[in-house]
């Protein structure tokens, strides 16, 4: 089995060596550095390298979550001013109260679009949304009292 290690490149080694993933066994870890010292490289150097390859990793890990905010950053100040087509907004208001009519068996899952419009930063939408539903449930609310009110009696 150690010839299997001699065609692998020291840096594979290394990573076998030190055993980042946790996927190899000791005996692996172990005719890893055997391999490691026959090719003249000592546990200072190895833990030198280790170290660097850390920091140049953790390097790229916060350039990288830096990138993933910036671009989050971008999108949500996109979204803030995204609007509702008009006919979007008026199929909202003709059927407000049936938006209500919905299945929710816990509070937490009342108005899930409004919950996510918030959490992706779609203020305009957000309002839009708001004020559509209200206003076609009080429609609905006038138009159910004239009914009932006028026509009926």
């Amino acid at each position: 089995m150690n010839k299997e290690f001699k065609k692998y490149v020291t840096d594979e080694l290394l990573l076998i060596a030190n055993n980042v993933t946790g996927e190899y066994t000791d005996k692996q870890v172990q005719q890893a550095k055997l391999e490691l010292y026959n090719r003249g490289v000592d546990d200072k150097i190895i833990a030198d390298i280790m170290e660097e390859k850390e920091e140049a990793f953790m390097r790229r890990l916060d350039a990288a979550a830096r990138a993933e905010q910036a671009r989050m950053d971008k999108r949500n100040e996109r979204n803030r001013n995204i609007s509702y087509k008009w006919w979007e907004m008026l199929f909202m208001f003709m059927f407000a109260p049936f938006y209500l009519f919905k299945r929710h068996y816990l509070p937490s899952d009342f108005f899930p679009k409004l919950k996510q419009l918030k959490a992706e930063k779609y203020d305009l939408k957000f309002r839009q949304r708001i004020i559509s539903l209200l206003a076609g449930d009080m429609a609905w609310i006038f138009i159910y009292w004239v009914y009932y009110s006028f026509i009926k009696n």
